[in-house]
């Protein structure tokens, strides 16, 4: 029954306590479907900072079950396949880099950094509440 369980959870992407991280075919096309936003995380295996993401910032529970609920979340390495077609398609500055998507695809903003949770999660709610849409990125979070 245990096998059964864990199978259905790894098929239907329903995770406990971690990113549910999609392949960058897969991610657009569900945020298409879902109408959610999408964040685009370009890793490289010798990224000082992108383990430092993955370590802290991507371990923490409020980040985990923002992303998972608000976001559709690509993770794709700079040197992969599709790290070339999104470095093509939406640029790319370095290591750790994030793209917020529009669910149809459409680039709102590239950030290039690491972020410990606290300063994260203000990143993402900028984004997932729409502040995008009316206010600068500086003057949001000037005032708040």
């Amino acid at each position: 029954m245990k096998k059964v369980l864990a199978v259905f959870l790894f098929l239907t992407g329903i995770s406990f306590g971690d990113i549910n991280w999609f392949s960058l075919e897969d991610g657009l096309k569900k945020a298409k479907e879902e109408q959610k936003l999408v964040v685009i995380y370009i890793t490289s295996k010798h990224c000082q900072y992108c383990r430092k993401m993955e370590n802290t910032t991507f371990k923490d529970k409020e980040i985990q079950e923002y992303m998972n609920q608000h976001f559709i979340p690509i993770k794709v390495e700079k040197n992969s396949k599709d790290g070339w077609v999104v470095r093509k398609r939406y640029g790319y500055v370095g290591t750790p880099t994030f793209h917020f998507l529009e669910p149809d695809g459409k680039k709102i903003k590239t950030l290039f950094g690491a972020w410990t949770p606290e300063e994260f999660i203000g990143i993402l709610k900028y984004f997932a509440e729409g502040h995008y849409k009316t206010t600068n990125m500086t003057e949001y979070f000037m005032k708040n």
